[in-house]
């Protein structure tokens, strides 16, 4: 038998339209658990991404889209103000284009289902290029679109990394298509599915081309041993081609982003070797591979990480067919390559629970300013379910039945070890430890969890012992049909019951009382909200936040408040008023948010849109957006923001400057008094603004914003070009001359620009490349 022969023994069920059924199947499972959203609810709950950023981000660009007629560039809602295009992930991912002709709530949830369905169907495909029986490729299909890690993307709402996963396996199959088929629409799809990944989620991209390449090789050089060397290198050069082509069509978002990381919080790495594996999965975590609700999540998580929102149940019958599957003889090259690939990012998903985790951080480029390298396990999903397709086939066949009597007796293991209790007392001896090493309440957790894990245990036994049965003991009393659909019931039903605890639905935010009352000021002005509402979702109703939910924000602006996450110098009051703060809200209840010097209460305990009661208080002067100062100094780094943070410092009469800014103050004396100018903001939009200075400066001066500086700002002083430096360690700062009265201020990105002429020209080529391949495959087929 050779590579490309199936492997059952007898003909397997292959029905009257495959495709059709096997898309009936991946459909099936989502929309059991999409239900909710027929009922107008959204797929995001309050621990999710999409709850506390997503929605907000995705809102707030749509409505100041209709409002500009072109997408805003930059983002003055959330710390600061920050690049939109680089800052902000998925923006241009073509299911999120939808946001701006439908609502952002229906746009997630439909971005989230019709990716799982095509998951499935990718991987089915995949398999079927590999001469896996339609069965097998439908329970591949099923495996891997609700793997444990997969199926549970919702709950953390990391809808950019179910983009990439379900780029993986279509991929694979654009791979197989080029490299062994030689069908030339294996290139474009090679590059579509490159240029979706990247839009999705960069770091799962990185993965997926690593793993990509590896698999190239393989078809390469053991698919088809008998081309010639030239031939080889043509195909993987034509290949290779289709992947830059699949870079040039997400150019619009992989340049300005790349231009931004040197000011991001991730500029240096991301805190070490210990950063970088902050997130891994650890050994803790093994068991729940095999059995669902292992390691628990949210409250009821015990494991050693410090939060975990996702599964890793890779589906224990999916694992006993996978194990079926990769001990097969006949395709042992395969086997071989794939299961090196899956090995491999094992390994990396390990972190540093491995040794080996500390060779790739130091060899390999740009992951030393990655975390959470356990996500790199869609791929070790995507090989157990490619090998779980093989398993099928070879359980059908004639030595089938012997692997079963194995499998039937560890089911019934697996579910009595859960009735007595055993996996519950083995989760609370490594809480134990990790409790001792970390002083987290990890036994709690564990005792909370103990219900959970005897019926995740059961399941997943049962679901084992089944599967079994149904090889060993039905076939050839079930016809091939039935025996095939129900396969895919015992299989799909144990990954669907992992699943819907991860999919949680909330009702999609509405203006409440307090966002109406601070939305109808007019702009700009700036929010410190003390934890009334979740993340950044303020943005969602066009009100700037001193802080908010994105994770990647500049970095000069994290170090000015006092480290990311942590925020020593909020309570520091003058920078309030450096920052514009003009409402500060407060949930009902908040410590030594009563009575705040130079604020008044103007409403009290108003129900928020989360449900929560807040106060909201109004500085009593408001503290202006723009202002005159009249000198300046320059100076370490180290000892501007402790000078800020200093009592007698006056904002109105000194800006300071580190020394990499371009400018030469005048020699200070004395401290000057405040200018007699005044600053007006008069147009404030994303991206623009203007200011009249009146009256104009008598002497040179600066105009400093309370908003960050980013080098794409430019300006212009009665209207000739000006400079647009960094004043106040993170704020937009403009030199001006006596006799200024105005200032226009613009964002004008040129790495967007650039990016946004190689995606056309390359969505360009990639159309070219496409009809030329359609037009190839109809003269083959005549």
């Amino acid at each position: 038998m050779n590579e490309r022969e199936p492997l059952a023994a007898t003909p397997p069920y292959e029905p009257r339209r495959p495709t059709l059924l096997a898309t009936a199947a991946f459909t099936l499972w989502p929309a059991l658990l999409s239900l909710p959203m027929l009922r107008g609810l959204w797929l995001a709950d309050s621990w999710s991404d999409q709850y506390t950023g997503g929605f907000a981000w995705h809102t707030w660009s749509a409505e100041w889209f209709r409002r500009l007629g072109h997408l805003p560039l930059w983002d003055p809602e959330v710390f600061g103000g920050l690049p939109f295009a680089a800052g902000h992930g998925n923006a241009f991912y073509p299911t999120w284009l939808l946001r701006f002709v439908i609502p952002v709530t229906t746009t997630g949830n439909l971005s989230f289902f019709v990716h799982y369905v095509l998951a499935g169907l990718f991987t089915y495909l995949l398999l079927r290029r590999l001469r896996v029986s339609w069965t097998g490729s439908v329970i591949a299909g099923l495996a891997y679109e609700l793997s444990g890690l997969i199926a549970s993307y919702p709950s953390p709402g990391h809808d950019g990394k179910l983009f990439a996963s379900t780029a993986l396996p279509l991929t694979f199959l654009a791979l197989v298509l080029a490299l062994r088929d030689r069908r030339p629409e294996g290139y474009p799809l090679l590059a579509a599915a490159v240029a979706l990944t990247l839009l999705g989620h960069f770091q799962l991209a990185y993965y997926l081309l690593i793993a990509a390449g590896l698999f190239a090789l393989y078809l390469t050089f053991e698919e088809a041993p008998d081309a010639r060397g030239g031939a080889r290198l043509l195909r993987l050069g034509l290949a290779l081609g289709a992947v830059l082509l699949g870079f040039g069509i997400a150019a619009i978002e992989i340049v300005p982003f790349f231009g931004y990381i040197s000011f991001s919080p991730r500029a240096g790495g991301y805190y070490g070797f210990a950063g970088s594996t902050s997130y891994a999965i650890p050994w803790d975590h093994v068991l729940e591979f095999f059995l669902k609700n292992f390691v628990g999540s949210r409250d009821t998580y015990w494991g050693s990480n410090p939060l975990k929102l996702h599964s890793e149940y890779l589906g224990l019958p999916v694992i006993a067919l996978a194990v079926l599957g990769a001990a097969t003889r006949e395709r042992r090259r395969l086997i071989v390559w794939v299961g090196g690939i899956g090995l491999l990012f094992l390994l990396i998903s390990l972190g540093a629970a491995t040794p080996f985790y500390k060779l790739w951080w130091t060899l390999m480029p740009l992951v030393s300013k990655t975390r959470a390298p356990g996500m790199a396990f869609f791929v070790v999903a995507l090989v157990t379910a490619v090998f779980a397709g093989l398993g099928v086939d070879r359980a059908l066949g004639k030595d089938g039945r012997r692997a079963m009597t194995p499998m039937l007796i560890i089911g019934a293991m697996v579910a009595l070890l859960a009735v007595t209790g055993a996996w519950g007392h083995i989760a609370e001896r490594l809480a134990s430890g990790i409790q001792t090493a970390s002083g987290r309440a990890a036994v709690a957790a564990a005792q909370a969890q103990q219900s959970a894990i005897m019926w995740g245990a059961l399941g997943s036994g049962a679901a084992l012992a089944a599967t079994a049965a149904l090889f060993g003991l039905a076939q050839g009393r079930l016809t091939p049909r039935l025996g095939a659909l129900t396969l895919a019931l015992v299989v799909g039903t144990d990954l669907w019951l992992n699943a819907r605890g991860f999919w949680r639905y909330s009702e999609p935010f509405e203006r409440d009382p307090l966002t109406t009352r601070v939305a109808a000021t007019p702009a700009p002005f700036r929010v410190l909200d003390l934890g009334a509402y979740p993340g950044s979702v303020l943005a969602a109703f066009d009100v700037p936040q001193v802080l908010g939910y994105h994770g990647n924000e500049l970095r000069y602006y994290d170090e000015l408040l006092g480290g990311k996450n942590e925020w020593r110098n909020l309570g520091y009051l003058p920078l309030w008023d450096l920052l514009a703060v003009r409402y500060l809200i407060a949930p009902v209840g908040a410590r030594k948010a009563d009575s705040i010097p130079g604020f008044r209460r103007i409403l009290d305990s108003v129900r928020t849109l989360g449900g929560d009661q807040a106060n909201l208080f109004e500085r009593v002067a408001p503290a202006p957006y723009a202002r005159v100062v009249p000198a300046a100094v320059k100076g370490d780094s180290a000892a501007i923001i402790p000078t800020l943070l200093d009592p007698r410092m006056d904002y109105s009469r000194l800006v300071l400057f580190t020394h990499d800014q371009p400018v030469a103050p005048a020699p200070l004396k004395a401290l000057p008094p405040p200018s007699p100018s005044h600053a007006t903001v008069t147009l404030w939009q994303p991206g623009r603004m203007s200011v009249a200075l009146d009256p104009a400066p008598p002497l040179p001066s600066y105009l400093l914003i309370a908003e960050n500086w980013y080098p794409d700002w430019e300006a212009t002083t009665d209207g000739r070009p000006a400079l647009c430096l960094r004043g106040d360690y993170s704020l937009i700062t403009v030199p001006l001359a006596a006799g200024t009265k105005s200032v226009e201020l613009s964002f004008h990105s040129k790495l967007y620009e650039r990016g946004r002429e190689v995606t056309l020209g390359s969505l360009g080529l990639l159309a070219i490349a496409a009809a030329g391949s359609l037009a190839a495959g109809r003269r083959r087929r005549a």
